[in-house]
């Protein structure tokens, strides 16, 4: 397949070329705006007819070859009115063009690949820059949205290379199924799927991470109902349309472009190294070494220990630690495990590109080769792609485009997450007299030393003799690697049956495979005896659709726009799946080199089709009404009733253009509109029927289960939950209500957008009575409102022949909240201690745990030992999502050169910090070595000391004080331990309000007369930077983490990997 796409590439590439190559005499001049005389770079100057073209350098010049008997110069910009000009006899033509008040609005792509003007819509969408995207220079295309839409909300699961982020359009709509946005690449919906993040494991990556970001031409984010409606049950939270590059007429054009990054771990905990491993014994704090299994830091101060100088000590090289003035004089140390462990990741992205064309054939080519590593050692992520589209005008009247892209991506991931071969649990938990780099400070140079992991016996050399991973052990011996190849692509022939009417087919395909091994090796802490996994995940995506265009002057007043179509998709999954245990040699991560080996296969297959019908109608240009309808079918619904139509209606009002006053500087453009439309999700794959899985036969605990195949027989049983024959699809229904602005001849703009929306019939799962047969029915049981203010401002602050200064700005404000739901809550991700839920009248996906007992006045009630008292049942104790977000860009060039800053701020939501509930436990956090010898303290807070007549209880003051880590009492009686693993939940709640500077970019263009003899045409270089500041209150990591990846819990951190910052530089060069 590589090489018949390689030949493929070649051929298109040498026939795109033959048709493109001319000579003849030169026209040359100048192009500046009417309004200020400014120079205006980047203008299209273009033979009529013809490929010949160019684009106008920074100073507004150009220079064109045309034929002798001359001809006609086409000049266009968006923004600006299209220019004519003869050439005739001359040989200098100077231009100054003017604004075009119809393009004050921009051009979007909408739901099927329509492209409409922005002005005729009666609902929110919002273009990115494509040019936004490149410069974020994020691995992962989803990222790289963060802070630029109103409306849109990411979360990157951490910094690791390739690892997925979440990402949702006002809200969340479902509690089971996704609630995440469609996307669409040259019209054919991709998959965005990940698997395997959980609260264990590794950082998947979502699979968007596909596509390579420098292809992309541009993208339009369509956000309710009434812009998605038109397909139908996969844009039920809003879609995301990406336009790739294409090829444009004009001489070949060769563009490459190499861009090199650094990373570094922007935000870490703060740990204690004053106190050593141990606990309290006999009255006093000891030091218990890794081969006790010790995994307190409660020992005695550092400070009080020195090395007795045993050689043959395997865990240090200076010996055991013992009191002072006992052991050889040499004063123990605190090693800085966590500063010793990380590295600076790096990046290097290396694109090309060729494009040209006639006006019979245009042609665009591009690969692309990323390559990263991460500020874990060892960790990896790649990425190579490549790409062609070609666009034939076969006849006059027949086009066809044809595009392929083969992409393959994957790398070594760490292990993370609550997980005893994490790294981050290995390193914060570890003892700060223990140095897992054994002597080596440098992070990499100890991963390539297995002195610092490895015992001379073979087993592991870690703080808890094996019980946890040593990091450095995690980064060698337990490997996951994942090996993707795909193939996304299209063909699609467009007809002209009439001048008004177009008939289009596109028929497009979206394959992957996903190929991962991975493995613990003999000595690991998770599987002591090892363990070798390996899966293939083959996904096929096959969608067409057929369209019939109409764009019709009904007369002088009214213009149709109408489209009627068909659409049919099909998503067949194959998962083959192994798993080995028992390994017979270390270091050889094969599932034949293990004994016993289970073996797993799961198959799905979901079709949907449907035909739909859009119409447009605008009068006068001042009133544009939109009416769309889906009606499609589902199969995983029921049978007998899996049809559903989903209706949209818009109406956009100019009330500049009714008035008569679009002309006028002050308020050029004002236009209102309004929406309505309705959108859903059908039910997850084998929901409506009941189903037969492997049999699973228990154990009691001390008799591992079995699953069958097992002891040459095969079983099967059926599954526990039972299907629901009249199931429903889930359906939102959206009211918006916006204005849309510019002001002094478009030099400000503003976007305001209200929503109101409701989600019902949700899709859950109900525990039922065992004597059922089952323990569980998916039923229609749940309504979630969405409702929020989108604000979108843009402006030129100042403007002359050679300053400009932009400001961008966006902001979002929702509520997410769960109305009805038939039980009183449903867990979406966590721990039993402490979740992300969805609860009835609660907001979507608060965090439920355990806190203390309080009276109506919100005081502790304390117990009769002084301690607060906890209560037995979980509650609501946080809430994930923030009050507002918005993202603020300023952009100031001069000449060539160009500075763009973007602030990112996040004004509330909690995240529940079980990191460091966890550290505090162990007395490794540094505020466990500030407060451990607090004694007497008394906690603000009352006693029951009984009940009045009525039965309400009586309270006192509390008098009673308490010691935070007196040795007398034990480790048990200790502040951070009396209350269990990791604490009250409650404790570790935190907010997690942010401003960041997400981005900034300096950017300088040479100018052109630099190259004016040369083959030459542009060179630009740019300075990036990513994460540069951040300024929170929370006390982990970046807030911006979430331990399980892209799933619908968020507002969770328990050991997950940290975010990164990144410093770089690109260089562009055109020929």
């Amino acid at each position: 397949m590589k090489k018949f796409l390689l030949l493929s590439f070649m051929l298109m590439f040498a026939f795109a070329f033959s048709e493109t190559w001319a000579q003849e005499r030169t026209i040359s001049g100048k192009v500046s705006s009417i309004e200020d005389g400014s120079a205006l770079p980047g203008v299209n100057v273009v033979l009529k007819g013809t490929s010949t073209g160019t684009v106008t350098d920074i100073d507004g010049n150009y220079n064109l070859s045309v034929p002798s008997e001359g001809g006609t110069l086409i000049f266009s910009f968006i923004g600006l009115a299209t220019e004519e000009i003869e050439i005739g006899a001359r040989s200098v033509i100077d231009l100054q063009m003017s604004p075009d008040v119809e393009q004050l609005s921009e051009v979007v792509i909408t739901a099927v690949g329509i492209e409409t003007n922005k002005r005729a819509l009666g609902y929110s969408v919002q273009n990115v820059d494509a040019e936004e995207i490149v410069n974020a220079r994020e691995t992962n295309l989803v990222s790289a949205l963060n802070s630029k839409i109103a409306g849109v909300n990411v979360v990157s699961a951490s910094g690791s290379p390739g690892a997925s982020a979440r990402i949702t359009i006002r809200g969340q709509t479902s509690i089971t199924g996704s609630n995440e946005p469609l996307f669409v690449v040259d019209g054919v919906p991709v998959d965005n799927s990940a698997s395997g993040n959980g609260v264990a494991g590794v950082d998947n990556g979502n699979r968007l991470i596909d596509v390579n970001p420098n292809d992309i031409a541009s993208m339009t984010v369509l956000k309710g109902p009434a812009a998605t409606a038109l397909y139908g049950i996969r844009a039920a939270n809003g879609a995301i349309i990406i336009t790739t590059k294409r090829g444009e007429t004009g001489k070949p054009r060769i563009t490459y472009n190499m861009a090199y990054t650094v990373d570094q771990v922007n935000r870490n905990y703060d740990l204690q190294s004053t106190f050593a491993q141990g606990r309290p014994s006999g009255g006093e704090n000891i030091w218990r070494g890794p081969e006790t299994g010790e995994g307190f830091s409660w020992g005695p101060r550092i400070s009080e220990l020195e090395f007795d100088g045993d050689e043959t000590y395997p865990y240090d090289n200076g010996g055991r630690l013992v009191p002072t003035g006992t052991g050889n004089g040499v004063p123990a140390r605190a090693y800085d495990n966590l500063d010793n462990f990380f590295v600076n990741g790096y990046t290097w992205d290396n694109n090309i590109s060729v494009s040209g064309g006639s006006e019979k054939l245009k042609y665009f080519m591009s690969a692309g080769r990323l390559y990263t590593t991460g500020v874990v050692p060892n960790a990896t992520f790649a990425r190579t792609s490549a790409k062609a589209t070609i666009t034939a005008s076969l006849t006059d009247k027949l086009d066809v485009t044809i595009s392929g892209t083969y992409s393959n991506s994957g790398g070594n991931r760490i292990q993370r997450g609550s997980n005893i071969s994490g790294v981050m649990l290995g390193l914060l938990r570890t003892t700060p007299t223990f140095d897992n780099g054994n002597g080596i400070t440098d992070g990499q140079d100890a991963a390539d030393d297995p002195s610092t992991y490895l015992l001379p016996d073979g087993t592991q050399r870690s703080y808890r003799a094996g019980i946890y991973d040593n990091p450095l052990w995690t980064a060698n011996k337990n490997p996951f690697v994942d090996d993707v190849d795909r193939i996304i692509g299209f063909i699609n022939p467009t007809y002209e049956i009439l001048p008004w009417m177009k008939a289009s087919v596109k028929v497009g395909i979206d394959q992957f495979t996903d190929k991962r091994n991975s493995a613990f090796d003999i000595n690991s802490a998770t599987q002591p005896a090892g363990q070798v996994d390996y899966s293939v995940n083959s996904v096929s995506v096959v969608n067409t659709d057929a369209l019939l265009l109409m764009n019709k002057e009904i007369n002088e007043d009214i213009y149709l726009n109408a489209t009627i179509g068909h659409n049919y998709y099909e998503r067949i999954q194959s998962i083959d799946s192994y798993q080995g245990t028992t390994m017979a040699i270390p270091g050889f991560y094969d599932i034949s080199n293990t004994t016993d080996v289970i073996a797993a296969k799961d198959e799905s297959k979901r079709k949907l089709h449907g035909v739909f019908g859009d119409i447009k109608l605008s009068y006068k240009e001042m009133l544009f009404l939109n009416l769309t309808g889906r009606n499609g079918w589902s199969s995983t619904l029921p049978e007998d009733d899996n049809s559903f139509f989903y209706p949209s209606a818009s109406l956009g009002f100019d009330v500049t253009e009714a008035f008569g006053i679009a002309n006028n500087s002050t308020i050029p453009y004002a236009k209102v509109r309004a929406s309505w439309g309705q959108v859903g999700n059908d039910a997850p794959i084998y929901s409506t029927t009941n189903v037969y899985t492997q049999a699973f036969v228990g154990g009691d605990g001390f008799i591992n289960g079995v699953t069958f195949p097992a002891l040459g027989a095969n079983a099967f049983e059926r599954g526990a939950q039972l299907g629901n024959s009249v199931l429903k699809p889930e359906t939102t229904t959206t009211i918006e209500f916006g204005l849309d602005l510019k002001l002094l001849n478009g030099r400000i703009g503003l976007d305001l957008t209200y929503y109101d929306s409701e989600t019902e019939d949700q899709i859950i799962p109900l525990t039922i009575s065992r004597a059922t047969g089952f323990s569980s029915r998916v039923a229609n049981a749940g309504v979630i409102t969405n409702e929020g203010l989108e604000a979108v401002l843009t402006a030129r602050v100042i403007e002359n022949n050679d300053f400009a200064w932009d400001v961008d700005v966006n902001f979002t404000h929702y509520e997410s909240v769960v109305e009805e739901l038939e039980v009183e809550d449903i867990f979406l991700a966590g721990f039993t201690s402490t979740s992300s839920r969805v609860r009835r009248g609660e907001p979507y996906g608060v965090i439920v745990g355990n806190s203390f007992q309080r009276n109506e006045e919100g005081r502790f009630i304390v117990g009769s030992d002084g301690w607060p008292l906890v209560n037995p049942e979980q509650d609501v104790i946080g809430d994930p999502n923030p009050d507002w977000t918005a993202g603020v860009r300023n952009t100031f060039s001069y000449k060539g050169i160009s500075l763009s800053a973007l602030l990112d701020i996040r004004e509330g939501g909690d995240m529940w910090n079980g990191t460091l509930g966890i550290i505090k436990y162990f007395g490794t956090a540094q505020e466990t070595a500030d407060l451990r010898e607090t004694a007497g303290f008394l906690y603000d807070g009352v006693v029951q000391t009984g009940t009045d007549g009525d039965g309400n209880p009586i309270y006192e003051e509390n008098n009673t004080p308490v010691d935070f880590a007196n040795p007398a009492l034990g480790v048990g009686a200790n502040r951070w331990v009396r209350y269990g693993f990791g604490g009250v939940s409650e404790e570790s709640i935190e907010d997690a309000s942010w401003v960041r500077l997400r981005e900034v970019t300096l950017s300088y263009t040479l100018p052109s007369k630099l190259f004016a003899d040369s083959f030459i045409e542009g060179i630009s270089v740019s300075f990036t930077g990513r994460n540069l500041a951040l300024w929170t209150e929370f006390t982990g990591i970046d807030p911006e983490t979430n331990l399980t990846g892209n799933g619908n819990g968020f507002g969770l951190n328990y050991f997950n990997m940290p975010n990164t910052r990144s410093f770089g530089g690109t260089l562009k060069v055109t020929f």
